[in-house]
């Protein structure tokens, strides 16, 4: 009766262990590393939000940070993730730099602010992703979208208020007519 009792639990230890064995390779085997360069780092192309219009760029012509800036987002509209990593550290700085710099006067108001702090923490943000050896592709693309929807809200912004003020001032000089 011991002898059977010995066999049964025997064979039932040895089915367990060989079960777990054959499951533990089956997992060894498809273990997969994913490496977080891909050799292809396609460009997408994407689509231009608002740009600023005459009025608006004579009037902040002599702002060089936002010109600067300008000219950097310029390439985000057609990038790919890595060239964006690569640049996320000069873009942080320009964002900073024209969140510092802000010189007309109707700009220092909270509405052109606040643009300018949602452009710079994406920024940061996109900064930070390249410090992460594992990022995925789709997350920073979607942080590109980020920026240059920020950007176009601070274009948007600037050609509103630029708006405003010519209208303001035609308002004007219709009632001293």
């Amino acid at each position: 009766m011991i002898n059977r009792k010995f066999l049964y639990f025997f064979i039932l230890v040895i089915s367990v262990f060989s079960c777990k064995k054959k499951a533990f390779s089956e997992k060894k085997n498809t273990l997969t590393i994913k490496d977080s360069v891909t050799i292809e780092d396609k460009k997408d192309i994407r689509s231009i939000g608002e740009i600023l219009l005459p009025d608006a760029k004579n009037k902040i012509e002599t702002w060089k940070e936002y010109q600067q800036l300008d000219e950097l987002i310029t390439n985000f509209y057609s990038i790919s993730p890595d060239e964006a990593l690569n640049l996320s550290k000069e873009l942080s700085t320009l964002t900073q730099q024209l969140k510092d710099s802000v010189k007309i006067e109707r700009f220092k108001q909270h509405d052109i602010g606040i643009r300018i702090n949602v452009l710079n923490n994406s920024a940061l943000r996109l900064a930070d992703m390249a410090t992460i050896n594992a990022i995925d592709p789709t997350e920073v693309k979607a942080e590109i979208q980020n920026i240059l929807d920020a950007f176009s809200a601070l274009n948007s912004k600037i050609n509103n208020i630029t708006k405003q003020e010519k209208l303001e001032a035609e308002l004007k000089t219709l009632q001293n007519d």
